[in-house]
């Protein structure tokens, strides 16, 4: 299999914008509404890979092994479906702290999981299983404190992982629909510098023997190993890891053209690919303040700037992954990235990263430890879920050109996308615009001139309850999301603007409109 390549950024000297005069319509309050401006008629700025908005799991979800076999609720396998396709990257700190013994007894509970999905379709529901996962999430707060007070001490001990949690995390990603990632421990070491390949070997002909379609990362932020461990590894010996680890895959026929993943340090290879982290704040002194901040948004914009420039100058055209990115890192924060306002961060990284050339960006959790998931430890979606839902349905891969004159960018942020042309509704030339508005006031925008006459659907997110833009529960166009029943999602009902309609955006909130008709060239 050929690597990935970025191809060259398509400059816009092509790209014919359609600027009218900006006539702006008066409103109601004496106020006039932004004007937009998009470039539809030349070449996508970008492309982004179709399996852009991707997901994680956490290592540490198995730092008590039995915990994995919560990846077969049903609930949770429909809420990931939903987001397919994608990568589901298992990876993080302890991933460098999992030891794999295929002749250990699992835990009881995976044990009795596997027994179970022996007897029945591979990714059917296991209802015999309901009263073993009910005491695993009564248990489950305090495995939660114990991960995270782990984290945050930097005290991290070996965990043995077994057969039956490679097969319960492969099945899960499988009967989810996504390829998974799986990241090798690169802390094992031969005398301290050589990277001991003996346990990945072990772990691969276990994965080959059962045929298994994995792709691979070794270890988890290699700056931060003396930290953790103890252990200094610079960039070239860890290049000579790659290369060793490359050549361990290549004795296997399954793995031989696997993709590998990693920080791609010293002399790059053909089949590894970098990944970049990223977090806007500390999650124990992030304040609301610094969610709705235009100033901690763009820290990112310049973060990965500058990635993308040393990429540039030193491997041209290689693509550059966000491999594991949420609001705040130290597993969120508290009341914050787990309610409405987080949104804005995730909207708009996402935004960001497509405009900036990211390829895909995988958030950190789908499930697990802390507050920065996106479904909780009842199952229970939460808004970055829905949002996610929305972009991944009505967003498609080609970014486009657009910008607005009559407000300040940084507060009123929009981003333009050809629509997603798998969705039933919509067709090619059809786009996606997103927007967030940072002001404590309503902001109205309206389309260009040559626009006015098509009809738009609004997906406008508000948050639900007392609790406001802190609120744990989210509105699409004024009706609640929820899930209609542990196997069905609710359906994401849109608001229809006639032609000549002013998109209104709430103080404090967050929309997606699509313009049917557009005949965007550059999306056909």
């Amino acid at each position: 299999m050929p690597p990935l390549l970025l191809p060259p950024l398509l400059l816009p000297p092509l790209l014919l914008l359609l600027l009218l005069p900006p006539l702006l319509l008066p409103l109601a309050e004496g106020r006039r509404a932004a004007m937009l401006r998009m470039g539809l008629r030349g070449s996508p700025r970008g492309e982004v890979s179709p399996a852009f908005l991707s997901l994680t799991l956490d290592a540490s979800l198995a730092r008590d092994p039995r915990y994995v076999a919560l990846l077969s609720n049903p609930k949770l396998r429909a809420l990931a479906m939903a987001l397919s396709p994608g990568f589901l990257r298992f990876g993080g700190t302890e991933t460098d702290f999992l030891i794999f013994d295929p002749n250990k007894d699992s835990t009881l509970e995976e044990k009795i999981l596997w027994e179970l999905q022996a007897q029945q379709e591979a990714c059917g529901s296991r209802p015999a299983f309901a009263a073993v996962e009910k005491l695993l999430l009564a248990q489950w707060p305090s495995q939660e404190k114990l991960i995270l007070a782990e984290h945050n001490w930097k005290k991290h001990k070996n965990t043995t992982i077994t057969r039956n949690t490679l097969d319960i995390l492969y099945s899960f990603a499988k009967c989810s629909g996504f390829h998974l990632i799986f990241g090798l421990n690169a802390l094992l070491r031969k005398d301290g510098l050589q990277w001991d390949s003996s346990n990945a070997q072990t772990l691969l002909d276990y994965c080959a023997s059962q045929r298994y379609n994995i792709s691979w990362e070794l270890g988890n932020e290699p700056n931060s190993f003396r930290k953790k461990s103890g252990i200094y590894i610079d960039g070239s010996q860890l290049g000579q890891d790659f290369i060793h680890l490359r050549q361990l895959l290549s004795n296997y026929t399954l793995y031989r053209n696997a993709k590998l993943y990693g920080p791609d340090v010293g002399q790059p290879r053909k089949h590894t690919q970098r990944l970049l982290r990223s977090y806007y704040v500390n999650g124990r002194s992030a304040t609301r303040e610094d969610f709705l901040s235009p100033e901690v948004l763009d820290t990112f914009a310049t973060a990965v700037h500058e990635v993308l420039e040393i990429v540039g100058g030193t491997v041209p055209n290689k693509k550059v992954w966000l491999g594991e990115t949420s609001s705040a890192y130290g597993g969120g924060a508290p009341r914050l990235s787990n309610t409405y306002v987080a949104g804005f961060m995730w909207l708009d990284k996402l935004g960001l990263s497509a405009r900036q050339g990211i390829d895909v960006v995988m958030r950190q959790v789908f499930f697990g430890a802390g507050t920065y998931h996106l479904v909780d430890a009842n199952f229970e979606p939460l808004p970055d879920y829905w949002l996610s839902l929305l972009y991944k349905k009505l967003v498609g891969t080609k970014v486009l050109q657009v910008s607005l004159a009559g407000a300040d960018e940084r507060k009123l942020r929009v981003y333009l996308h050809c629509t997603n042309t798998l969705h039933p509704k919509y067709r090619e030339g059809d786009v996606t615009l997103f927007a967030l508005n940072l002001y404590n006031i309503t902001q109205h925008l309206q389309l260009p001139n040559y626009l006015l006459s098509k009809h738009v659907d609004q997906y406008l997110l508000l948050p639900h309850g007392k609790e406001n833009i802190l609120s744990r529960s989210i509105e699409l166009n004024g009706h609640v999301l929820q899930m209609v029943d542990d196997k069905m999602l609710p359906e994401l009902t849109e608001k229809p603007l006639g032609p000549g309609s002013v998109l209104g955006l709430p103080a404090f909130s967050y929309s997606f409109y699509v313009i049917k008709n557009a005949k965007a060239i550059a999306c056909i």
